[in-house]
Formats: structure tokens, C-alpha cells, sequence
């Protein structure tokens, strides 16, 4: 699970504990209510696309900060690399 998920999964976990305090045991179930229950259903969907969009914008941003990661290291590498060289004439012709 990574950071994202975990967060989300906290962020759930306290939103079932709130509606578990609110919501009266025996209180009218939304399915009796058809409404509710339509909107209910477009709310629970687009909770769970928002969810899958925020694990999917994650990835993207992890492998991201690896690219830029990977291209610092390989700049610093070919830096040092071409300074090699000079320091290696240096040396020969002391």
C-alpha cells in the first residue's frame, strides 16, 4: 500500500466511524427511500473514481520524481566523467 492508499484508506476508516455515530441503528435504510438511494449510488461511483484517479495521479508523480531523479544522477555522472580526463592529464604531466 503506498502513501496515497494509506491515506485514503485512513480517510475512509474515519468516514465509516463518523456515519457509524450519526446514523441511529434501525434508522431508515437509503434503499427505502429511492431518491436517496439513485443519489447515493452517484455519490459512492464518483468516490470511487476520485479515489482511483488520485492512486493513478500518484503513480504518474512517483515515476516522475524518479525521472528527475535518474537524470540528476546521470548529469552529475557525465559531469564527473568528463572532468576525469583532465584530471587524469594533470596528473601525467606532473
Amino acid at each position: 500500500m503506498n502513501a496515497v492508499e494509506h491515506l485514503l484508506y485512513d480517510e475512509v476508516t474515519h468516514f465509516m466511524d463518523r456515519l457509524a455515530t450519526s446514523v441511529a441503528p434501525g434508522a431508515v435504510a437509503p434503499t427505502a427511500l429511492p431518491g436517496v438511494r439513485a443519489r447515493l449510488d452517484d455519490a459512492e461511483a464518483e468516490l470511487a473514481a476520485a479515489r482511483a484517479a488520485m492512486v493513478e495521479s500518484y503513480g504518474r508523480w512517483r515515476r516522475a520524481l524518479e525521472d528527475v531523479e535518474n537524470y540528476w544522477a546521470l548529469a552529475a555522472w557525465r559531469s564527473s566523467a568528463a572532468e576525469e580526463p583532465r584530471e587524469h592529464a594533470a596528473a601525467l604531466a606532473a
